[in-house]
């Protein structure tokens, strides 16, 4: 799909093309038998019976299809099949191979996917149409010929960055060019229009218009097309093509007259016009001239590539530095990569099977021998470089030749990506050493030497530049190499895929091979895990696929991949839905056969019982054809299943199929005309009970009526609309009971021709009789409308009748209620009992109201008479004696209360705010919180307490006595002293209340305080051990001060003592207080404690008790020390102890800080110890004062070795470093001898001459030492220690400088014979190339005597040169592997002058 599709970016595009192609396939389908006419492409196209047609018309070939007017989408599939099949067994006539059809698949066709038709009918119009006809051209063949499918630059053999290919359809390419050369050539040209491609050349019509001359000349007046707009030219053009040429007219003006025009389209109507242009002579002239000409320019090229390979082996063998023979490399480089662009084109194939002429491939071998002969040089030059860049240099040259290798692309997708992996797994293991290689080669770019040996620049840097391509490179390498793996390996697997469902997707056989072939679509699709295989290699490719993309920041490469996912997608989902389909497909196939075989074997058997039964009775054969409808199904069962098996299975199946229905269909329908009349029976039974059914209905319905709409109903609303609900319902029936009467008609209609008539007169009068009850029905329906009329008023009257009977109950519990229960709201009760009584009358009034309205309705009416309304009044005359009754009930209730109403209100009114201060009291006595909150809220509410309240509240139950009962005077005086009794209690407990939380103020205070002297003694505990008890002594005796919280903790313990003394003896209060005094007590104790252990915790001693032991062993030490000091004194062996020794004045700072330590410690700890250290510390430091005493005179001995230390230490560095230059002049002369060529080993020499001239300068600087030493002796009376090192120094000095000499003579006479030979040797290659050169020309000589005089001469003094040279590849002592080389190349110089003397004895 990517070569037909690659125009379709364009919205405008794919709309031209589908009209210019519809326009040129039906110009073709007019040419078929019957014509066929395409109008949509995309669904016209689907069937594939008209792509087929189109195929034959073209090809002239007879293609099978499947027609029909039942065809289904595996019919359309299997025609497509055939079209593509047909397609891909032609071959092209350009490459002779077979058409190759890029991603078109069926399934595609079938689904009209626009991209997909398109292509497929554009690769149709190009095989068919343009490479045809531009074949037929002789005198183009060569010329469209002779371009190459793909054109590309190949990268050079010097591993610079490659170029990337831009692939063009092989196809497309050939015939597009051709046709356009055409146009060029004959039509174009001879106007001096430039016509340079398909697109907006042509959109002014001007090309149209040339091409119309160049067949008719006398069509077209150039002059006038000049003037004329584009559009005037392009519909003049198109119209005289159509009329005067009879060329189909593909194009309207709007199509090309637009920036971008479609090529195709173009194409395809420009290509009509070979048709009618005729073959002129001179064409096939200027042909034969271009092959002349470009026959000699190969010659030409060929003779300049065997002159650039003699040149560059030459400028390979020749003598100079590395950076002489880069250049001369470089330089044929260049000359290769310019000839190379400008003589691609003549490489092309110029034969239709892609062939090379003669000439081209001779070019073409010289290009590969010449390629071939850089690379090897390069290789070699970069193999060349010292050191590790030489390694880097050949895999460098591996890891270019990965990165631009190409796959070789198999036929089998599942190849190419085993090839692929195989790739990338040896690309990695190339390109894994990257890292190892990067530091070295930066380290070397950044010296631009090896070693000290200096580097080529430009031959550096261009590893450099190449060693960066390949670093950001090979990761994008790797990635795309992965990439193209997956994708092959999903078009292996979609190639499979359709490859089985091609297989699937056939002409069935009988049932067993069906169902064969149902079993290996299961076995294939279950036992592979067919969908499963797909989400995972789909998944890999999706994540490779985005990686790439990522890697690549190419928006074209990223459209490629991103549209053959896509395409994949679309492909996949299209392949998937078939292949599920398969299984429905084979499974309903399956199906028909079991259905056609067992409708075929019944219907056999009930024939043959069918034929003997016409000989029976009457009865018998009614009996017995009673059920001729089932097998009326059965038949037409058996003939769908037999068409549907027609359809699908193959020729011989469907032909065994059409003779057995034939058959039994023969003798089904002269069965049929026998007994069709018995078919009737069941029908006549089955209309007889329809029709019973349908009286018996229509009776029941009637019966129902009529009893619900006769019989009495009493006056109210449930009843009323019950009786309404029963009409209407009847009224919604009423219209089904006319359709059953009418269809009981149509059937008593239909029973008349085989019922007596006594019966059907029967019928008819029992229809006449139900059709008159219906009709009364309908006319009693106006009964619903007046019924529906009382349901209104009767509502509202049921609704007020329940309101007056709810506020009744409520005035009469009111009026009922005794007012001695106590105080209440009599002003409310009196309000509420007016608002009922309202109620009442209001709902009465109502009910009165519609009471009237329902009298006067049936009173009218004529259609309500059996409605009884006694039972209405009745209740409205109960409604109007409850009403007076109530009234009369309210007003002597209102007398009484307004009474007592005002003294009760006084007394509720003083109990409620005597019962409140109460509340509030005792809620102070019971009240717990924060205690200083609690005593100061407490003790204002106390202050405020009033006596009046109780006054007042006495004085109003003194008043309400007088006018109560005497049964009721008793509870209220026990509610008096109830109250009186609580308000004494209040008063007697709220002193005691308010020392209780005085008490409590104080306790929560000294808690607190006790808690901050328990958290300071457990942190002092807790940080004893990373504090110190020095620090923790300072912070325990500033936090526990005079003022400090245990201070305020005996304040507080003392306040709370006073305050209980206040309480009652078995007071709770006095409890608190002990419990208080025993947690003071408690803390400090444990502060006391807290304070002793800091005193006598031992750690604060701890550095001073090491200094000080460190101190007393120094002094012990240097002690003993001292008394070896005299017998070592003059030995300088021992000269760095003695001076540690006396280094005595450090240590005189730790006894001062143990002095000032001490002063410290007496502070924070006890008596004792303070005592016993002290003494102890007096005792050191006399002790210390001797010593230094003792070492001041020790001292003074000890300079005196100093020097001759030092001296020895210098001997020894000096001997270091001759020993080291020694060994790095022998590596050198190890690195000359195994050089690979001569000159390189003379500049390796240089730099070896170089170090041995400082090694010689360093016998001055040892002179000096050793006069140095002499004097050393001779002062400091250390004669023998020194006389040894003077000797050592003096020995290695003589030895180094003999061997120096002996060596630097051996290597100039080895470099100098090596010398000679390389000379010897490059004559004696003078001596072969020139004889091989002469042996190629042609002899010219005066005489075969003169000849053979000087063949006799170069003989003889090549022989010599021969032996000296085998000689000397023995002599010269060079590395074992240069001096195997030179034996080699002596041998192999050897052979080629024995070959080249004999070929000359020939001659």
């Amino acid at each position: 799909r990517d070569s037909t599709c690659c125009c379709y970016r364009v919205l405008t595009c794919p709309a031209v093309q589908k009209r210019t192609f519809t326009k040129w396939i039906n110009s073709h389908l007019a040419k078929h038998k019957p014509p066929l006419e395409v109008n949509d492409l995309f669904e016209d196209i689907k069937d594939g019976v008209k792509l087929l047609a189109l195929l034959e018309v073209l090809s002239g070939q007879r293609l099978p299809c499947e027609q029909g007017r039942q065809l289904k989408r595996i019919h359309w599939v299997s025609n497509i099949g055939t079209a593509l099949k047909f397609l891909e067994g032609r071959k092209s006539v350009y490459r002779g191979s077979p058409i190759k059809l890029v991603n078109i698949h069926a399934t595609d066709i079938a689904d009209g996917r626009p991209s997909i038709v398109l292509g497929l009918i554009w690769t149709i119009i190009l095989y068919f149409q343009i490479e045809e006809l531009t074949s037929n051209l002789p005198a183009l063949q060569a010329l469209s010929n002779s371009n190459s499918s793909v054109e590309s630059i190949p990268s050079s053999e010097t591993g610079s960055p490659p170029m990337k290919r831009k692939v063009v359809n092989k196809f497309q390419g050939n015939a597009k060019k051709a046709l356009l050369r055409w146009v060029q050539c004959t039509a174009a040209k001879h106007h001096g229009i430039e016509v340079k491609d398909f697109g907006p050349s042509w959109r002014d019509g001007v090309a149209f218009q040339t091409v119309v001359h160049a067949i008719r000349p006398d069509l077209v007046d150039m002059e006038v097309v000049r003037r004329r707009s584009n559009r005037e030219n392009l519909e003049d053009a198109f119209a005289l093509a159509e009329n005067e040429l009879g060329i189909p007219r593909l194009l309207d003006p709007e199509d090309v007259d637009v920036d971008k025009p479609d090529e195709k389209s173009i194409m395809t109507y420009v290509a009509q016009f070979l048709k009618h242009y005729p073959n002129p002579h001179h064409s096939e002239t200027d042909g034969q001239q271009d092959e002349r000409e470009e026959r000699k320019m190969l010659r030409e090229l060929k003779v300049f590539l065997d002159q650039l390979e003699r040149d560059v082996l030459r400028a390979q063998g020749a003598e100079g530095n590395l950076t002489d023979k880069y250049q001369a490399f470089k330089s044929f480089r260049v000359q290769y990569e310019m000839k190379k662009k400008q003589t691609d084109p003549l490489l092309q194939p110029v034969h239709k099977e892609g062939k090379l002429s003669v000439d081209q491939a001779l070019v073409k071998q010289a290009w590969d021998r010449v390629s071939a002969r850089l690379l090897d040089w390069h290789i070699h030059l970069d193999k060349s470089l010292p050191g590790p860049l030489g390694v880097i240099g050949a895999w460098l040259h591996r890891a270019e030749m990965a990165l631009r290798e190409d796959i070789p692309i198999q036929h089998a997708h599942e190849e190419t990506a085993n090839v692929l992996h195989r790739k990338l797994e040896q690309h990695k293991e190339v390109l894994k050493n990257l890292e190892s290689h990067r530091q070295p080669f930066q380290q070397i770019h950044r010296d631009r030497s090896v070693n000290g040996v200096p580097v080529p620049p430009e031959q550096l840097q261009d590893m450099a530049e190449r060693f960066n391509f390949v670093s950001t490179s090979s990761h994008a390498h790797l990635i795309k190499m992965e990439f193209w793996e997956m994708k092959y390996r999903l078009m292996a697997f979609l190639m499979l895929a359709e490859s089985k469902l091609k297989s699937w997707i056939i002409k069935y056989g009988r049932r067993d091979s069906v169902e064969l072939l149902l079993q290996s679509y299961l076995t294939f699709i279950e036992g592979h895990r067919f969908f499963e295989q797909y989400e995972i290699i789909f998944t890999s490719l999706k994540h490779a696929a985005e990686v790439y993309v990522k890697s690549d920041s190419s928006i074209d490469e990223a459209e490629g991949v991103s549209k053959f996912l896509s395409d994949t997608t679309a492909q996949w989902k299209n392949l998937a839905l078939e292949v599920r389909s398969v299984r429905s497909m084979l499974e309903e196939v399956i199906a028909n056969w079991e259905k056609y075989s067992s409708t075929v074997a019944a219907l056999q058997a009930w024939l043959e019982d069918a034929e003997q039964m016409l000989n029976q009775s009457e009865n018998a054969k009614r009996d017995f054809f009673r059920n001729l409808s089932h097998w009326i199904q059965q038949h037409m069962d058996m003939n769908d299943a037999g068409n549907f098996l027609i359809e699908t299975c193959d020729d011989t199946v469907s032909r065994d199929l059409k003779q057995q229905l034939l058959l039994l269909n023969g003798r089904w329908r002269e069965l049929f005309v026998k007994v069709k009349h018995y078919a009737r029976a069941d029908e006549v039974d089955k209309l007889r009970q329809d029709y019973q059914d349908g009286i018996n209905t229509l009776k029941m319905f009637m019966d129902a009526t009529n009893e619900k709409m006769t019989a009495p109903v009493q006056v109210s609303f449930l009843n009323v609309r019950a009786f309404a609900q029963d009409v209407e319902e009847i009224k919604h029936k009423v219209p089904a009971m006319e359709a059953a009467c009418k269809a009981a008609s149509r059937t008593a209609q239909l029973l008349t021709k085989d019922t007596p008539q006594e019966e059907v007169s029967q019928m008819m009068a029992v229809m006449a009789s139900i059709k008159e009850q219906l009709s009364k029905v309908e006319r009693c329906l106006p009964l619903l409308r007046e019924s529906q009329s009382l349901l209104p008023p009767l509502e509202e009257m049921e609704k007020n009748i329940t309101g007056f009977y709810q506020a009744l109950e409520k005035a009469s519990h009111i009026t009922s209620t005794p007012d001695s229960e106590g105080p209440v709201d009599f002003k409310q009760k009196c309000q509420e009992l007016v608002t009922f009584t309202h109620s009442c009358k209001k709902c009465l009034t109502v009910i009165e109201r519609n009471h009237q309205t329902i009298q006067k309705i049936m009173n009218s009416s004529k259609t309500l008479q059996h409605m009884d309304m006694s039972l209405l009044q009745k209740r409205v005359a109960d409604l109007q004696t409850s009403s007076q009754n109530m009234i009369k009930e309210s007003t002597e209730w209102r007398k009484h209360v307004e009474a007592n109403s005002c003294l009760m209100k006084r007394f509720d009114e003083s109990r409620v705010e005597l019962e409140k201060v109460l509340k509030m009291a005792q809620n102070c006595l019971t009240e717990r919180g924060n205690p200083e909150e609690l005593l100061k809220k407490h003790t204002e509410f106390f202050g405020q307490l009033d006596q009046r309240v109780l006054n007042t509240f006495l004085k109003a139950c003194d008043e309400l006595t007088d006018i109560l009962p005497e049964q009721e005077q008793q509870s209220l005086q026990e509610t008096v002293r109830r109250l009186h009794k609580h308000w004494k209690d209040i008063q007697t407990n709220s002193p005691f209340h308010l020392l209780h939380l005085k008490v409590e103020v104080e306790k929560s205070k000294l808690m607190l305080s006790l808690q901050e002297c328990q958290a300071e003694v457990t942190r002092e505990n807790r940080h004893l051990a990373s504090m110190g008890s020095e620090r923790l002594i300072k912070e325990h005796r500033a936090f526990f001060r005079e003022k400090g919280p245990q201070s305020i903790c005996e304040k507080r313990l003392q306040l709370m003592e006073e305050l209980c003394q206040k309480l009652p003896e078995g007071d709770p209060a006095h409890q608190t207080l002990e419990t208080a005094r025993k947690d003071f007590a408690e803390v400090r104790e444990e502060i006391e404690n807290t304070h002793q252990k800091l005193m006598q915790h031992p750690e604060k001693w701890k550095d001073y008790n090491a200094r000080y032991a460190e101190l007393s062993c120094w002094l012990i030490s240097k002690e003993s020390q001292l008394r070896l000091l005299r017998n070592r004194a003059n030995d300088p062996r021992k000269y760095g102890q003695v001076k540690a020794t006396i280094m005595v004045k450090l240590q005189e700072g730790n006894l001062g800080w143990l002095k000032a330590r001490m002063a410290v410690l007496i502070e924070i700890c006890a008596d004792s110890d303070a005592q016993r250290q002290g003494s102890a510390l007096s005792k050191l430091s006399t002790d210390f004062k001797g010593l230094l005493a003792s070492l001041i005179e020790a001292e003074k001995m000890v300079l005196a070795v100093g020097d001759c230390v030092q001296f020895r230490e210098e001997v020894q560095t000096t001997l270091d470093d001759l020993v080291q230059g020694q060994k790095e002049a022998q590596a050198e002369v190890t690195k000359i001898l195994d050089c690979s060529t001569a000159r390189e080993a003379q500049q390796l020499l240089l730099v070896h001459q170089q170090l041995l001239k400082r090694l010689k300068l360093k016998r001055k600087d040892v002179q000096q030492l050793i006069t140095r030493g002499q004097q050393l002796q001779a002062e400091e009376g250390l004669g023998e220690t020194l006389q040894q090192d003077l000797q050592s120094l003096e020995n290695t000095l003589s030895k180094m400088e003999q061997n120096m000499d002996s060596q630097e003579q051996s290597l100039e006479v080895t470099l100098a014979a090596w010398q000679e030979f390389d000379r010897q040797q490059e004559a004696v290659h003078e001596f072969v190339n020139k004889a091989c050169s002469s042996m190629d020309r042609d002899l010219n000589f005066s005489s075969p005597e003169s000849l053979a005089v000087e063949l006799d001469q170069a003989r003889v003094t090549e022989a010599l040169h021969m032996n000296t040279l085998l000689k000397r590849a023995t002599e010269i002592q060079l590395g074992p592997k240069n001096k195997t080389l030179l034996s080699q190349q002596a041998r192999s110089l050897s052979e080629q002058v024995d070959k080249v003397e004999a070929g000359l004895k020939k001659e």
